[in-house]
């Protein structure tokens, strides 16, 4: 017996014994609270999960949805740029056509203001050489008459002579 008291005085083993009583005793709460937070962080993380995949699917929807939206965003500018151009070829069209009969329009008036200002330079050309013509022809007549005139004043002076002296 001896023996078996002298195990019973090895602190060594009491330590051991408390340790293993210590742990199993220990082991049911820490294992319920391990298994309590465990379960509870698997749920939280479940929940983060969930949340996350909902995130995602929204977040993919609103991705495809402003996708759609630049898409027909890009059609709009596309169709806003072709009848931009479409405009702008009708205006520049119309701007030469406007051009082209303002420059009709001048031209016709240039031609019209040359025709009556030619008409009106003939017009006085000819009063002048009729006027010219006219003093000419007066001024001929004159001095032909003057002469004749003249001539006749001569033969009748001498005929009025002779007929005094004879």
């Amino acid at each position: 017996m001896s023996l078996d008291l002298n195990i019973l005085d090895n602190a060594t083993l009491w330590v051991a014994v408390s340790f293993v009583i210590f742990v199993i005793l220990v082991f049911k709460p820490v294992k319920s609270i391990v298994l309590t937070n465990l379960d509870n962080k698997i749920e939280e993380l479940k929940s983060q999960l969930e949340e996350s995949k909902k995130l995602k699917e929204d977040a993919e929807k609103i991705f495809n949805e402003q996708s759609k939206k630049y898409e027909v965003t890009l059609i709009k500018i596309k169709k806003l740029n072709e009848e931009a151009l479409y405009e702008s070829k009708i205006i520049k069209k119309k701007i030469e056509e406007d051009i082209k009969n303002s420059l009709l329009r001048k031209e016709k008036g240039f031609k019209q203001l040359s025709s009556q200002m030619e008409l009106k330079i003939r017009e006085d050309l000819k009063k002048e050489i009729i006027n010219k013509t006219l003093y000419y022809t007066e001024f001929k007549i004159k001095k032909k008459l003057k002469k004749s005139h003249n001539s006749k004043l001569i033969n009748e002076s001498l005929s009025k002579l002779t007929s005094h002296l004879s």
